[in-house]
């Protein structure tokens, strides 16, 4: 009798737990969207006119900063690729492959730099260039073992082969 007494009140506390617990984390949530809402200014709220120009003058002025930055160090594998990201939030397509080139002849096995050049020949509708940039990766992400990044390329090659149909029976540049 005494043991079916104390399992009742142990799963009482435990329910008691739980409940504070789902309480608490109901508030943090209530707090921060709450904080979100009073700290946003309402300048912005017009459209969102201003925060896109707000975005594009900083991607604009990280454009410039890595540029820079190319200039005193022409050898720097970083701020080649990040050149590269600046222009691709821009979707100025042309530069991001050119700045990605430039990084691939500082550091030819950057896997993640053949993953967005890959993407970049994508947008330019360019299959061939795409799948051999995305099987490069593949091959590199295989050597590292990063299996997540692995299946990701994996996909992307799976959605190119369907894009270019032309192009999946035929060899790509090297493969």
């Amino acid at each position: 009798m005494i043991k079916n007494f104390l399992k009742h009140i142990l799963l009482d506390v435990a329910s008691e737990n739980k409940k504070t617990y789902c309480l608490k984390r109901s508030l943090y949530v209530l707090f921060f969207v709450a904080s979100l809402f009073l700290s946003n200014d309402r300048t912005h709220a017009a459209g969102g006119e201003t925060d896109f120009k707000t975005f594009l003058k900083a991607a604009q002025k990280e454009i410039v900063r890595q540029q820079g930055i190319i200039e005193q160090d022409p050898l720097d594998y970083q701020s080649y690729f990040e050149l590269g990201l600046a222009y691709q939030t821009l979707g100025r397509h042309k530069e991001e492959i050119q700045a990605y080139q430039e990084a691939l002849s500082l550091n030819p096995k950057s896997a993640l730099t053949h993953f967005n050049l890959s993407i970049a020949y994508d947008h330019l509708k360019d299959g061939r260039k795409a799948i051999h940039h995305m099987e490069r990766a593949q091959y590199l992400y295989v050597l590292k073992r990063n299996h997540r990044k692995i299946r990701a390329t994996q996909r992307h090659l799976k959605r190119y082969f369907l894009s270019y149909p032309d192009l999946s029976g035929e060899k790509i540049l090297g493969r």
